[in-house]
């Protein structure tokens, strides 16, 4: 795999560790053991999934999309709905964000957040199994090279 994909993949194993974390503080709040110091964990644990990291994550996967479909590659049409969901993200973060400061009690939000992590969870695991493995076939180190060259890294 290319290390561009290799550094994309490693931000979403880190992002998958988050989500479990988001998950267990669901099935706190849904149960009577959640309390508001779990709401607002929740909350800051979603924040991350929509900070700047995330940005960049999303621009990256951008540009090696963009050169993906300038080949004669037979494109899947999940790839074709990548940039249609990272929009998307930034909406239903939006919403998330209104809710953090809502008078909705944990129970009321977790469906919410539980749509939320599925479809994410689902556009990570396209990109894993579709995206990232046609990239890697069809692009060639030319592609490589221009995406290198916009690639946005990660703020000291």
């Amino acid at each position: 795999m290319h290390p561009l994909l290799t550094e994309l993949h490693a931000y979403h194993h880190a992002i998958s560790a988050t989500i479990v974390q988001i998950n267990n503080l669901l099935d706190k709040c849904k149960s009577a053991t959640g309390d508001a110091a779990d709401r607002q964990e929740l909350f800051k644990l979603l924040a991350s999934l929509h900070g700047a990291a995330e940005a960049r994550h999303h621009q990256n996967e951008e540009l090696i999309r963009r050169q993906l479909l300038n080949t004669r590659a037979p494109v899947h049409h999940r790839v074709l709905e990548i940039e249609r969901d990272h929009q998307g993200f930034a909406r239903i973060a939006g919403q998330l964000k209104a809710l953090e400061g809502s008078s909705h009690t944990p129970i009321e939000i977790a469906p919410f957040v539980e749509d939320y992590l599925h479809k994410y969870h689902d556009h990570m695991d396209s990109e894993e199994h579709i995206f990232f493995p046609m990239a890697d076939e069809w692009l060639t180190d030319r592609h490589w090279q221009e995406i290198k060259q916009q690639w946005q890294k990660e703020a000291p």
